[in-house]
């Protein structure tokens, strides 16, 4: 049972909180009580709170709302109850003051009609509905703050009320009298109860409520699952004091994941002033040196059915293309692949997406500059994720226990790190019970027999994603491929989508596949150009890391100041580690890396056609 009922199937807040539960509540929360808990509000906001736009959910009659409005909050309080929001409307109009009021339904109407806010606050406002209804509310919170946001959430200690819990109670003041009467279930954590109202000679009213009793490592547990970082849990509204088992009221400061940008942002359209810049962010003409492998995927495709044959295919019995597409796989990285340890998708984003389903309950490890958009679903999903440095991968592996270790191959930086090392890395994490996603959607310009694809079979824990997008100039196919042993595989299956990548692109991608290796005459146009790019760039002052011979791009490390040699030479790339790139500052990039790289990184695509060299030796023909 999650909710009490009234007669109409409506939940029971929705009429409890009236004017009989406040005539009897107004004797517990007094003007001393209500200031002394606006005071410690107030000094959260301050300290903590990136701003002064304030949403009280629950905030009933106002009494914390109107007093943080006059300590000069903008503050927007919302509630259910009509009666509750009348008065609390009269009072911030006598102590003239400005609040916003909404009449909301928190655990129901979803999403919230209202704006964004720098700190939320839910003072004895939380447990009304299930267990899922309060992870929404969260969920919600966290929606409507701005990134870094705060969470202010106070709640009552199930632990210290069951040492005093009694089922029936009374109370009389002032010609009120009120009948308690509780029921506490063990087992669903809920407190039901009736509140049985006289006031003077009018006639009894009786109210109903059914209350979540949570203890606090329970509150805390889905503060993690909606996202939030907790940094402090104070006891009775006092800042800094630790909790106890006999605390009543506790409260949590917890602050909304600052804003992680997807790797797709970096393609975001620009002002016009620089879409006339040279763009380095990728390489549009590496297909001229795989043009004739593509074209003759596509011609060999169509010939086997058609254009419109293609488009309509896609097999049930196959949805996730293992039977398909195995024995490709097999001679194309040389090894025995069975259906049971290949899973196709739609690319290796769509993947990605699928994979950080493995990642809860948590936490994700993945080192500092990596791809970042399983770390940010993950996130989404309520896990937490934990930044590392190569170096520190087995003592981040010990000391977090991770469900999911998510590498690059190669790095950011162009370390595509071998195949012991991989090893040493999958063997570790099993230990553990981690998983290692490793994505080598960069490895194909090494080719097939490069690729650490062959390693699924030695290690249960390891899924190694391939792509058709880098190099082969295909990302439009949305086809990729997920490897790894049996049981992976069917983990892996319960989350990915099925029929994932279709008929058509299939059909070519499994054709560009069957040629084997196709990127020798990429390589070598690669070893002409890139150290033209790097001696240019060197040359300008900055500080290059090429990386391995076989990838298209180089990248630079400094302060933000080379920001302006690009603007200068009229040149775009992309920012991928280092301040703003994300995940907080740059760390060692590979296996083999030992020093700190403070500072962004920046990711320059080698220009491999005579007309982007000659552009981009013009655009810094002043750097000698």
């Amino acid at each position: 049972m999650s909710d009490a009922r009234r007669p109409d199937g409506l939940p029971w807040y929705l009429t409890f909180f009236g004017e009989d539960f406040w005539a009897v509540a107004d004797h517990e929360y007094t003007p001393e009580r209500t200031e002394a808990e606006t005071g410690y509000l107030a000094a959260v906001l301050d300290a903590s709170a990136p701003g002064r736009r304030v949403l009280d959910l629950g905030c009933g009659t106002g009494r914390h709302a109107v007093a943080l409005a006059a300590r000069g909050f903008g503050v927007t309080g919302v509630d259910a109850g009509a009666w509750a929001l009348e008065r609390a409307e009269a009072a911030a109009v006598a102590s003239g003051v400005h609040v916003d009021w909404v009449r909301l339904d928190l655990l129901r109407e979803l999403p919230w009609p209202i704006g964004e806010f720098d700190a939320v606050v839910c003072v004895q406002s939380f447990g009304w509905g299930s267990d899922e209804q309060q992870l929404r509310l969260l969920q919600e919170a966290r929606r409507v703050l701005v990134p870094g946001g705060l969470l202010l959430l106070d709640h009552s200690n199930v632990l210290a009320i069951a040492g005093n819990y009694v089922p029936e109670a009374t109370f009389e003041a002032e010609g009120l009298r009120a009948g308690f009467r509780r029921t506490y279930r063990a087992a669903s954590g809920r407190s039901a109860g009736a509140i049985e109202v006289r006031r003077g000679e009018a006639e009894p009213v009786v109210i109903h409520d059914d209350v979540r009793m949570y203890q606090s490592a329970e509150v805390g547990g889905l503060l993690g699952r909606a996202g939030f970082a907790v940094e402090r849990v104070d006891a009775d509204f006092a800042v800094g004091r630790e909790p106890v088992p006999t605390t009543r009221y506790v409260q949590f400061v917890a602050r909304s994941p600052a804003s992680t940008p997807g790797a797709i942002t970096a393609w975001e359209r620009t002002p016009e002033t620089r879409s006339r810049a040279l763009d380095l962010r990728w390489s549009p003409d590496e297909i001229d040196f795989v043009r004739p492998s593509v074209d003759a995927a596509f011609q060999g495709a169509y010939e086997d059915g058609g254009l419109a044959e293609l488009a309509r295919a896609y097999s049930l019995s196959d949805p996730y293309a293992a039977d398909l597409a195995a024995p490709v796989l097999s001679g194309h990285f040389g090894l025995d692949l069975t259906p049971d340890m290949v899973t196709a998708g739609a690319g290796a984003t769509g993947l990605l997406h699928a994979c950080a389903g493995l990642a809860v309950p948590g936490p994700v490890l993945h080192p500092a500059g990596g791809h970042p958009d399983l770390p940010r679903w993950a996130a989404r999903l309520g896990v937490r994720t934990i930044t590392t440095r190569y170096e520190d991968l087995a003592a981040d592996l010990d000391r977090h226990t991770p469900s999911v270790l998510v590498l690059d191959r190669p790095t950011i930086t162009g370390d595509l790190f071998g195949r012991d090392r991989l090893d040493e890395i999958a063997e570790t994490a099993r230990t553990y019970g981690t998983t290692v996603l490793l994505d080598e959607a960069y490895a194909v310009y090494a080719g097939p027999g490069a690729s650490c694809v062959p390693a699924v079979a030695e290690h249960p824990n390891l899924v190694v994603l391939r792509s058709m997008s880098k190099g082969y100039c295909c990302g439009g196919l949305r086809v990729g491929f997920a490897f790894a042993g049996p049981e992976s595989t069917r983990r892996l299956r319960e989350i990915a989508p099925p029929l994932g990548a279709g008929g058509a692109g299939l059909a070519v991608a499994l054709r560009l596949l069957e040629q084997g290796d196709i990127f020798a005459a990429l390589r070598t146009r690669i070893a002409e150009a890139k150290p033209i790019v790097s001696g240019t760039l060197r040359r300008a002052g900055l500080k290059v890391t090429e990386g391995a011979g076989c990838l298209p791009w180089v990248t630079v490390e400094g302060e933000r100041e080379t920001s302006a040699v690009w603007e200068k030479h009229g040149v775009r790339v992309k920012e991928v580690g280092g301040p703003g790139a994300g995940f907080g500052g740059r760390a060692a990039d590979g296996p083999g890396s030992r020093g700190r790289r403070d500072g962004p990184l920046c990711k320059i695509a080698v220009p491999l056609s005579e007309a982007r060299l000659t552009a981009f030796r013009d655009a810094f023909a002043d750097a000698g």
